[in-house]
């Protein structure tokens, strides 16, 4: 797993990047600001998480998402609790608030695996339904229906029938 960490705190970013390390987590590059990450966006690959604090030096960090667009999946890290709603409505697994607490961060990365994990599944799933609709399983269908009539059973073979209906209770 690839990630980026865009915050204007040195210190906290150091810190954000050896707590992600200790947990096999590669940091690509860390951020400052928003021109800086914007910068860094049109020439380099997007990561598979972006951990994002929403204060920047040069403004909030949702002006990177009106100049690019971006696809990676973002844990927001702040002190501030106040843009909760807006940042889950972009591709948000988690926010965490400042100082960022261990166990919280291991959630948050075991969330987002989980979210890989499960889309992944979806991506195969598609791919059998796939392999199923350009090879049909040759299957073995009923020949024959067993009927009740008055109180007797009778077989009365596929090509016979026409249709089924209910009425009074019965078929």
């Amino acid at each position: 797993m690839q990630v980026i960490i865009i915050e204007d705190e040195k210190p906290s970013a150091r810190r954000l990047m050896r707590m992600l390390e200790s947990h096999q987590v590669e940091v690509l590059t860390m951020l400052h600001s928003v021109e800086e990450s914007i910068a860094w966006f049109e020439t380099n690959k997007h990561p598979d998480l972006i951990f994002l604090d929403i204060q920047l030096s040069d403004g909030l960090s949702f002006e990177i998402f009106d100049k690019i667009e971006i696809n990676s999946a973002i844990i927001f890290t702040t002190a501030y609790d106040e843009y909760a709603l807006q940042a889950f409505k972009l591709n948000s697994i988690d926010y965490l608030l400042k100082p960022i607490d261990e166990d919280e961060l291991k959630a948050a990365i075991a969330q987002y695996k989980s979210q890989q994990k499960q889309s992944s599944n979806v991506q195969l799933n598609f791919e059998d339904i796939k392999k199923l609709l350009t090879n049909p399983v040759e299957r073995e269908y009923k020949k024959r229906f067993t009927v009740k009539i008055g109180q007797h059973l009778r077989m009365i073979p596929v090509d016979e029938i026409e249709c089924f209906y209910s009425e009074n209770k019965g078929t």
